[in-house]
C-alpha cells in the first residue's frame, strides 16, 4: 500500500471525526459558493436596461434599469417600478412592486412577467377620467370624474387574460371628443367577477344599483368585450356608438 494512503487511513483510524470534518467544509464552501453566485446573477441582472422589463411601445418613453426604472405614458402618466428579487425567485420569474402616478393619479400594487404578458396584484388607489382616456384612446368620449382602483387581480396575457375586483367612479360629466356639450356621468360601479374557465364577467351599474346595469361584457379566451344595456344608453347616450372587442 503506498505510504500516502497509509498514512491518511492510520490518521482516520486515530481519529473517526476526521474523516467527517474535510466534507463539512466542503458542504460549507459549496454554499458560499452558491451565494456569491447569486450575488452576482442578482448585480448583472440588477443592471439591465428597463426595456428588459417593459415590452417596448411608442407610446412609452422608458429609462432606468431593471432593479429600479420608469415609463412615461403619453408624456402624462409615469409607471415606476423596483425588483422584488426574493418573490422574482419564489416565482421563477420577473417581479416588481409597481406604482402609476399622474394628475390625479396614484395606484400601486405588484407586478409579475408573465408567458404574453404580465400578472398585477393587489392594484389600489385612484385615478381620474384622462388615466380611463389614456389606457383606453379608441373611446369616442372623454369623462371628468373620479376613480377609485381596487383590482386583487388583474392578468394582460393573451388567453390567459383574467380580472377580479371592481372601479367605482364619483360621478361627473362626459363628453364626445371634439364635442362642448355634456352628458352628467352618475356614480357607478364597475365590477369584474371570476367565472368558471378563467372567464371574467364585467358589469357597470350605478352605485346602490347593481341590477340597473349600464354596461355587459367580460374577458375570455384572450378578448375584452363590452356593450351597453338599454339603461346604459338612457342614462348616458354617448354610450350608443359604444362597443368594445378588443384583443389582450
Amino acid at each position: 500500500m503506498p505510504r500516502g494512503l497509509s498514512a491518511e487511513l492510520t490518521a482516520a483510524a486515530a481519529d473517526p471525526a476526521a474523516s467527517q470534518r474535510a466534507p463539512i467544509v466542503t458542504r460549507r464552501s459549496a454554499v458560499f459558493i452558491a451565494i456569491g453566485v447569486l450575488a452576482y446573477l442578482v448585480a448583472l441582472i440588477a443592471s439591465w436596461p428597463a426595456r428588459f422589463a417593459l415590452t417596448p411601445s411608442p407610446r412609452f418613453a422608458v429609462a432606468g434599469t431593471v432593479w429600479s426604472g420608469e415609463a412615461v405614458i403619453d408624456g402624462a402618466y409615469r409607471i415606476q417600478w423596483r425588483w422584488a428579487p426574493w418573490r422574482s425567485l419564489a416565482s421563477f420569474a420577473y417581479a416588481a412592486d409597481v406604482r402609476l402616478t399622474g394628475t390625479g393619479t396614484d395606484i400601486a400594487g405588484s407586478a409579475t412577467r408573465i408567458s404574453g404578458g404580465y400578472a398585477f396584484e393587489g392594484l389600489a388607489g385612484r385615478g381620474d377620467g384622462a388615466l380611463l382616456a389614456a389606457l383606453a384612446p379608441s373611446l369616442p368620449f372623454a369623462c371628468d370624474t373620479t376613480l377609485q382602483i381596487d383590482l386583487p387581480k388583474l392578468r394582460i396575457a393573451g388567453a390567459a387574460s383574467a380580472a377580479v375586483g371592481s372601479i367605482r367612479a364619483d360621478g361627473g360629466s362626459c363628453a364626445a371628443k371634439g364635442s362642448a356639450e355634456t352628458s352628467p356621468l352618475p356614480p357607478l360601479r364597475i365590477s369584474a367577477l371570476a367565472e368558471p374557465g378563467n372567464a371574467t364577467r364585467i358589469t357597470a351599474a350605478p352605485l346602490g344599483q347593481a341590477r340597473r346595469q349600464m354596461i355587459e361584457g367580460g374577458i375570455a379566451s384572450g378578448r375584452l368585450t363590452l356593450t351597453p344595456t338599454h339603461v346604459g344608453i338612457a342614462l348616458l347616450p354617448l354610450l350608443a356608438t359604444v362597443r368594445i372587442d378588443s384583443a389582450l
